[in-house]
């Protein structure tokens, strides 16, 4: 039976309602969970100014108020409220955390976990210049997907490429799911947030711009150039509108370098003059890459005692400051299957290096080989010296441009999806298709059934005139046509 007591007279919310009464009622509540003493109250401040007053219990039974200039504002702040805590995921502004302080558990929690220091760095390098200034002071409670849809726009907006912004949002959706796990958020808006559906001429940019892959022509060209380890390369380029032309490039035998290198500064006067020696490891580091798919942290990492006479095995890979450690994915701990070519490369180098233990690309004192010496020294200048350039005069192919070109044999020579995912190191085979599909959908079975068809209507395929490239073109035989 219930009891009633009289009071002072206050003011009761009950199911929507407001009584004003003189009795209290002893009675249980008859709002439920987070409705118990959900209230709003006008409040004059002591500088004579109103204000709606909010009141609720949280989850933790800690009774929270927060004010508002409108009654409207008050009781849609409550509706949202009595909701969240209801559901569970309520956090209240006075106890909320920023953005800065879950990027800050985050990168703790890395190191906890003994992440790969370049993880780590590449974190701290995308927070601090992307996020941070724009989001670091934000509660999390407070950032919905639409801020989340603004951030991304502003960034584009300063000149950010869609890779940065990629990334950055990779960043700050780690900082949410980080922030869930620890219960200081219990949404994750990047995760929420809904892409914008392009545009036509969005989606021609970005049909147009796929993987570009080294023509088989160019592998070759390179593969042989790298092996001339006994030549010595002077090249001489000028400045121009669109960056570097090379005016020439000359082989000399390197008896006096120092004389041909001063003979060939004296040929062409004004320019920007270079000498350029492939080392003994080019040629193999290039072929490894270029038929086993290996990322260059994975070339630099490999040791002998991982070169099997069919396969590689992939368990090591160097970062960026040219530490060695097990690679950073499971995916990546793979078996790549190789041809007798490759072993045959990779067995004369054993040779003519003189060691069967370490390391397979090793520098003079047996460490790890530095990228930019990779990169800066001779793969650039290589492709320098044989004309591979782009506008700018810049070297077309950078490394990892070697590892397309080995998944792009592999499906051309039939592979499945499932055997290309794992031998390249996927998560998924969906991001292998999503990054090469159109190779698939572009194989040497389309060529086949493109020619079949042709030979069905004209019978014999037509001799290629002088016009054509100089018979570049040219076909000797309908049996070489269909290889």
């Amino acid at each position: 039976m219930t009891r009633w007591t009289r009071q002072a007279p206050y003011v009761k919310i009950l199911h929507g309602d407001v009584f004003r009464s003189g009795l209290r009622s002893h009675a249980p509540d008859l709002c439920n969970g987070c409705n118990r003493m959900a209230t709003i109250r006008k409040r004059t401040l002591p500088s004579g100014k109103s204000v709606w007053l909010a009141g609720y219990v949280d989850g933790e039974g800690k009774r929270r108020f927060k004010q508002f200039p409108t009654k409207k504002e008050a009781d849609a702040f409550l509706t949202r409220a009595k909701s969240e805590v209801a559901a569970g995921s309520h956090v209240p502004d006075r106890t909320a955390s920023t953005v800065d302080q879950a990027y800050a558990l985050l990168i703790t929690a890395l190191k906890a976990d003994e992440a790969a220091r370049s993880t780590i760095e590449n974190y701290r390098t995308y927070y601090g210049g992307h996020v941070r200034p724009f989001l670091g002071t934000r509660f999390l409670p407070k950032l919905h997907p639409a801020d989340v849809g603004d951030w991304l726009e502003r960034l584009r907006v300063d000149g950010r490429t869609d890779d940065t912004c990629r990334r950055a949002r990779i960043v700050l959706g780690a900082v949410f799911d980080e922030a869930i796990r620890r219960r200081l958020a219990f949404t994750n808006p990047v995760r929420s947030l809904r892409s914008r559906r392009k545009t036509r001429r969005a989606e021609i940019r970005d049909a147009e711009d796929t993987i570009r892959v080294p023509e088989r022509e160019s592998v070759r060209a390179l593969l042989a150039a790298a092996a001339d380890v006994e030549g010595l390369f002077l090249v001489a380029r000028e400045r121009s509108t669109s960056g570097l032309r090379t005016i020439e490039v000359r082989r000399v035998v390197p008896g006096h370098p120092i004389k041909a290198l001063r003979a060939f500064r004296a040929d062409h006067v004004g320019a920007e003059v270079e000498a350029f020696r492939p080392t003994p490891w080019l040629r193999p580091m290039l072929a490894t890459m270029a038929l086993a798919g290996l990322r260059i942290g994975e070339a630099r990492g490999l040791a002998w005692g991982r070169v099997m006479p069919e396969h590689l095995e992939v368990r090591e890979g160097v970062d960026r400051f040219n530490s060695l450690d097990r690679v950073k994915t499971v995916a990546a701990l793979r078996n790549i299957p190789i041809g007798p070519q490759l072993a045959t490369i990779l067995g004369n180098w054993r040779a003519i290096n003189g060691r069967s233990e370490g390391l397979v690309f090793p520098s003079d004192a047996a460490t790890p080989l530095g990228y930019p010496n990779i990169v800066n020294r001779q793969i650039g200048p290589l492709q320098i010296a044989l004309g591979i350039v782009a506008v700018d005069g810049s070297p077309r192919w950078t490394p990892h441009s070697f590892r397309h070109f080995a998944v792009s044999l592999w499906i051309d020579e039939g592979a499945n999806i499932k055997q290309v995912s794992e031998w390249a190191g996927h998560e998924s085979p969906e991001f292998t298709q999503r990054v090469y599909g159109h190779l698939f959908s572009a194989g040497r079975a389309d060529r086949r059934a493109a020619t079949a068809g042709e030979l069905s209507v004209l019978g014999s395929i037509e001799p290629a005139t002088q016009a054509q490239h100089g018979n570049d073109n040219a076909v000797k035989s309908s049996t070489a046509a269909t290889i």
